[in-house]
Order: C-alpha cells, then sequence, then structure tokens
C-alpha cells in the first residue's frame, strides 16, 4: 500500500481539489448526475474554503496525487456573509454567462429547492448565525476504506481546537448512507432533520437533510 501523506492546502492543490469535489459530490460519484456545469458546481461548493479561508483545508496525497480533501470553516456566520455577499452575485453572472439557467435540468432542481425553503430560511440561518465550525470532505473512491477520511477529520479537529472551535458540524442527506455511518463512527451525532427534495433524471426525489454535530476538546 502506497503512503498517503495529509497535510495543509496549498495554492497549488486547488483545481485538483475542485476536479475531486466534483467527482464525489453525488453520494461518491460524479455531480452531473444533477448539475451540468462542474465549473460554477466548484465555485459554489468549495471557492469560499480555497479562496477565503485555505488555513483550515487540509488534503491527503499519494505519489502526488490528491486522493483527499477536507474543507473547514471555523465562523460559520462569516461564512454565510462571504457566500451571499461575495460569491453568490458573481456566481450567479457566471451561471447565466454560461446558460445555466437556460437548462431543463436546472429548471427541475431549482423548482426542487423551492420546497427546501424550511431547510435553506430556517435550519440555515440558524446554522450562519452561529460562531462554531462546519466541514465538507470527499475522498477518492479508489482511496476509502484506508482511513483517509479519518486522518482528514483528525486534522482538521486538530486545527479547530487551536482556533477554540469547540463544535463541527456537516450536513448530509440521509440517502448517503456511507457518509452518514462515517461521522457516526467518528462520534457525530444528528441534531437536526429536515425534509428535503432533490431533482435527479427527471424526476424529484424526497430525503431527510441531516446536520450532523460533533463536540471537540483539547486531550
Amino acid at each position: 500500500m502506497n503512503k498517503i501523506d495529509i497535510r495543509a492546502y496549498k495554492s497549488e492543490d486547488r483545481a485538483a481539489l475542485r476536479t475531486l469535489c466534483c467527482d464525489v459530490a453525488d453520494r461518491g460519484l460524479p455531480i452531473e448526475n444533477f448539475f451540468p456545469d462542474r465549473d460554477v458546481a466548484a465555485d459554489l461548493l468549495t471557492k469560499y474554503y480555497t479562496d477565503y479561508e485555505p488555513r483550515s483545508t487540509f488534503v491527503a496525497q499519494c505519489d502526488g496525487r490528491l486522493v483527499g480533501y477536507i474543507n473547514g470553516c471555523m465562523d460559520n456566520r462569516r461564512y454565510g456573509l462571504v457566500v451571499f455577499w461575495l460569491l453568490m452575485p458573481s456566481l450567479l453572472v457566471k451561471a447565466f454567462k454560461r446558460g445555466i439557467f437556460f437548462r431543463p435540468e436546472v429548471h427541475q432542481m431549482l423548482r426542487g429547492m423551492l420546497k427546501n425553503w424550511r431547510r435553506i430560511f430556517v435550519w440555515r440561518k440558524q446554522s450562519f448565525h452561529s460562531h462554531q465550525g462546519h466541514l465538507h470532505i470527499g475522498v477518492a473512491g479508489d482511496f476509502r476504506g484506508q482511513q483517509v477520511g479519518r486522518n482528514l477529520l483528525k486534522a482538521l479537529v486538530d486545527h479547530s481546537i487551536g482556533q477554540g472551535i469547540v463544535e463541527l458540524t456537516a450536513s448530509v442527506h440521509d440517502a448517503n448512507k456511507a457518509a452518514g455511518i462515517f461521522f457516526e463512527s467518528q462520534g457525530f451525532t444528528v441534531r437536526e432533520r429536515y425534509p428535503m427534495v432533490m431533482a435527479r433524471d427527471g424526476k424529484e426525489e424526497q430525503y431527510n437533510s441531516l446536520l450532523y454535530a460533533k463536540t471537540i476538546s483539547a486531550h
């Protein structure tokens, strides 16, 4: 087995991290299963972490290949403000120029999102008004089961403790069974649960959106 190194994110990792994120965004499968534009999706899913808080991201590397990442945020309120006021305006313009809003699958996705209003305006509002942290993690399919996720999480937890953070959260929908098993194995518990609609292949699918939380402390 090749050695897997866990290290702090560097700016030169940006392209590979964006690619990996989109490769595994749909329950470990490519994001094209439900969203047609990788570049816009990568901006939405990773740009805050790589461009505004890179010190809270860690990556796993094997033989020069980026095989896993964990994006961390140490202040949910700051994240919400940056995304709403800085990222979303430019992202909407970019999406319009690339013709995304003329795609029928995006129309369906937006209709589904409107049905998720409680998740967006109740749960997310409460979450983004806190000053605690959250995370997003991804591991390449051929490197799962090799403790990459666990070691990435340990790196982020150690960093979070140094920043005075006492709690980390992660958002998962309950169809992503593997993610739920992982977080529960690492001491996370479900704190909130909201109904959620996702559009895929011309159909709407019903899920629950789960907020996993873990209290952390120095040992």
